[in-house]
């Protein structure tokens, strides 16, 4: 693996919220600025990994305190990309709010986040030069699949591979043991990913 992707300044996509929560886990959401990149989080995807978790929990309780204080102290560091899902969850969202937050009404989910992914990198990757490159930090697997369809200068990994990129281009010591870390933290709920990882997208001819 090589931190040299041979094109001028690559931006780093956050596709979703659980690679934020892994590395918020271990102290580890730094670590986004050290190849030097632009650092890009969809609207959604900072919306959804500071919101209540669910009933039981997931992997954003333990760190959605963190994530939520190192977005505000780095906001000048991060761009935050508005999709047209974004906004409309916004709205729905604010309707609600008017309407006294009724448990039963209150904005469904499923689906947002995939959306607003696919809708920002077609968007997005029509405005790179031809020696420009996205790399795309996920884990979802449905999200993956949705990467996949985009014809694009993508390279796309997840958290795994993040922090073994870490060591093996930038010599973060800590990255050594980190996934061990992120084992621990969440319970062994953390998925450590496809076989196939990095992925390599690029455009057709």
């Amino acid at each position: 693996m090589s931190g040299d992707t041979g094109r001028s300044r690559p931006r780093i996509l956050v596709s979703d919220a659980t690679p934020l929560s892994l590395l918020g886990m271990i102290d580890a959401l730094d670590w986004l600025f050290v190849p030097g990149c632009d650092v890009w989080l969809t609207d959604m995807v900072m919306e959804e990994v500071v919101r209540p978790p669910p009933a039981g929990g997931d992997l954003r309780r333990a760190a959605r305190g963190a994530i939520k204080d190192w977005m505000e102290r780095n906001r000048d560091r991060i761009t935050r990309v508005e999709t047209d899902e974004g906004r409309r969850y916004a709205r729905e969202m604010e309707l609600w709010r008017r309407a006294g937050e009724p448990p039963d009404m209150m904005p469904n989910w499923a689906d947002r986040g995939e959306a607003s992914l696919l809708s920002m990198v077609r968007s997005t990757k029509d405005s790179l030069s031809p020696d420009e490159a996205i790399i795309a930090l996920v884990d979802e697997r449905d999200a993956r699949d949705v990467m996949r369809g985009v014809r694009g200068n993508i390279d796309m990994m997840g958290t795994q591979t993040f922090v073994r990129w870490m060591l093996e281009d930038f010599g973060i010591l800590e990255a050594e043991h980190a996934w061990t870390a992120i084992m621990i933290a969440s319970g062994g709920k953390a998925d450590p990913g496809e076989e196939e990882d990095p992925v390599h997208i690029r455009k057709g001819p």
